[in-house]
């Protein structure tokens, strides 16, 4: 599994990689709260919460699950840094099942690097070339 920022003056980027789909998904989390707070160290495992998302197609689903965690940051004010993914296509759309473990923010524990406005289609990809899973997400900032 692979992770790089990519820069704009505007909008932070990242692209995830990763052998299995699945984890594409937990590394995208991982990547998105590490550019939100700089680390994942120090955030405990104090609650858990599942979700079920549906949708047509990968980028859809990608940007559902990175702007439900951007709700969950802003408006329930959690912190998560353990994921579990399944994500399975039934029908004509992709259904995922994830459970995140996190704690609520602390200002005085975690330490804000910087603040994310919104999960944009900007950019988001994903797709399989020679058996790596690869996604690119923007966000504005």
């Amino acid at each position: 599994m692979a992770y790089k920022p990519l820069s704009h003056t505007a909008e932070i980027g990242f692209e995830v990689s990763s052998m299995d789909l699945n984890k594409l998904f937990v590394e995208s989390a991982r990547a998105f709260f590490r550019e939100l707070l700089g680390t994942l160290y120090g955030i405990k495992i104090h609650q858990e919460k599942k979700v079920t998302f549906e949708a047509e197609d990968l980028e859809e689903l990608l940007h559902k699950w990175l702007s439900f965690l951007l709700t969950e940051f802003e408006v329930n004010k959690m912190v998560y840094r353990q994921f579990d993914v399944n994500i399975d296509f039934e029908g004509d759309k992709f259904v995922m099942e994830a459970t995140m473990g996190g704690e609520p923010f602390d200002p005085e524990k975690h330490k804000v690097k910087r603040h994310l406005k919104a999960v944009t289609r900007h950019k988001l990809h994903v797709e399989r070339e020679r058996g790596i899973w690869r996604a690119s997400v923007v966000i504005d900032v």
